[in-house]
Order: structure tokens, then C-alpha cells, then sequence
């Protein structure tokens, strides 16, 4: 019964030492251990890694073999307890992006201060367009998320010195979309597009949807003869304008 009763305090002793190991291990686990076992499907690459997965940094960042840049974080310990991502994260390079961080685990939650910037390149952003060129850059007070799919958005979005590069290169000018951070009973995303300068005139409505659903619908003006031109036989169909010269557009689909 003695040597039993002194097991108990060694037993004790053993699991408080495997408890403090435990909490030690997650409070300073390498980063370079979870991005070495992301999933294959991710197709997200680091060229060297540094730091812990609370505050670290993936140099030579890449996507789906595009090149990112490098990447740092950092994230609280204390809030993950709680199931959520709470801290900033930075990525300069090909494409340059900081935000601060407020998410669940899920990806519901919020981004603030968001700024981005990027090139409309599809080797360095896989999808983009590959007869165009542009830049896009994002300057977000709140952007929220739910289910994935932008639920609040508060700021701007430009797109700037759009062109297109073939089959018959053409300038097709500069747009700013204005979000005024107000929420939807139904969880759509309101803003509105105006144009910055450039070959068309155009003042419109964006609509985002649940779940990645947009649609845009205003009026366009073409400030060039070629313009003019696009617009009476690729966007109006021909249709009479209006007494100041606009024509009625929509556009819709999926992003």
C-alpha cells in the first residue's frame, strides 16, 4: 500500500511534465512543421520558413506555381484557444497585401485595413484574364466574410490601366469600385462603379450575392470613335442611346 501510495505523486508528477511538454510544444511549434504537411491539393509552397506558427515567415512564396513573395504573422495563442486566427499578416512581392486578422477557424470573421495590391497577370495570378493587363489594388476598412463569400465591405477596389494586350491591342482605362460598409437583410454586397478615366464612361451598380454571385448594371458612354464603336456593337447591340448619349449594360456571372 506504501509503494502504491507513492506511484500516485510520480503518475501526477509525469502527466503535469507531459502537460507542460504539450503547452510548450504548441506555444513554440515551428511553423516550417505545418506547412511542410499542408495538403497537397493546397499547391502552396514556401521556399524557406521561419519562426513558429504564431509569429513566422514563408519566404519565396508561391501558388500553384505562381510566385507570391514573402509572407510574415503574426497571430495570438490566447485567441486560437478560443477557435479563432486573431492578428495581421504581411505579403510583399509580386503581390503585396496586409491585413489584420479576426477569423474563425471556418474563415467567417473579418479583415480591417486591408490594402493589396496586384498585377491582372496570369503568371502571377492564376485565372486572371490572358488577353488583358492591369493593376488591381484594394484599400478595405472592413471586409467580412461568412460561409467564404464577402458578406461586408467597406472601401475600394481599383482597377487601373486595364488593356488589352490581343488579339487587337487596346486601352480600356481606369475604374474604381466604392463599397459603403453597409449590411443587406438578404447578405448582398452594394456598391457602385465609376470610371477614372480612359476610352469609356461609365457609371454603374454592383451587386454581390451569396455565394459568388455579381452582377453590374448602369450605363456606358464610349469617349473615342473606337470606343463609341465597341459599345453600339458589343454591348448595346445597336440599341438607341439615351438623350445624353448613354447606353444601358448588365453584366453577371460567378467569381
Amino acid at each position: 500500500m506504501k509503494a502504491s501510495g507513492r506511484a500516485l505523486p510520480t503518475l501526477s508528477m509525469i502527466v503535469a511534465g507531459l502537460l507542460v511538454f504539450a503547452v510548450v510544444l504548441v506555444a513554440y511549434l515551428p511553423a516550417s512543421w505545418v506547412v511542410g504537411r499542408l495538403p497537397p491539393e493546397l499547391q502552396l509552397n514556401c521556399g524557406d520558413v521561419g519562426g513558429s506558427i504564431w509569429e513566422g515567415e514563408c519566404r519565396e512564396a508561391s501558388w500553384r506555381g505562381a510566385r507570391l513573395g514573402d509572407a510574415t504573422w503574426n497571430l495570438g495563442r490566447l485567441a486560437a484557444l478560443r477557435g479563432r486566427l486573431v492578428g495581421n499578416f504581411d505579403l510583399r512581392g509580386a503581390l503585396a497585401a496586409r491585413a489584420d486578422l479576426d477569423l474563425a477557424f471556418s474563415g467567417d470573421g473579418e479583415l480591417r485595413n486591408v490594402k493589396a495590391s496586384l498585377p491582372l497577370d496570369p503568371q502571377i495570378v492564376p485565372g486572371a484574364p490572358a488577353d488583358q493587363r492591369g493593376n488591381v489594388t484594394a484599400d478595405l476598412a472592413r471586409l467580412s466574410l461568412a460561409r467564404g463569400a464577402p458578406r461586408i465591405v467597406e472601401g475600394t477596389i481599383e482597377l487601373t490601366n486595364l488593356r488589352q494586350v490581343s488579339p487587337r491591342p487596346m486601352e480600356l482605362g481606369s475604374y474604381r469600385a466604392t463599397f459603403d460598409g453597409k449590411e443587406t437583410p438578404d447578405g448582398a454586397v452594394e456598391g457602385s462603379v465609376r470610371d477614372l478615366g480612359g476610352p469609356f464612361a461609365v457609371e454603374a451598380a454592383l451587386v454581390l450575392t451569396p455565394p459568388r454571385a455579381y452582377a453590374l448594371n448602369g450605363f456606358i458612354t464610349g469617349r473615342t470613335v473606337d470606343a463609341e464603336r465597341i459599345v453600339r456593337n458589343q454591348i448595346a447591340f445597336g440599341a438607341v442611346p439615351d438623350a445624353s448619349g448613354r447606353n444601358e449594360f448588365g453584366l453577371s456571372g460567378a467569381y
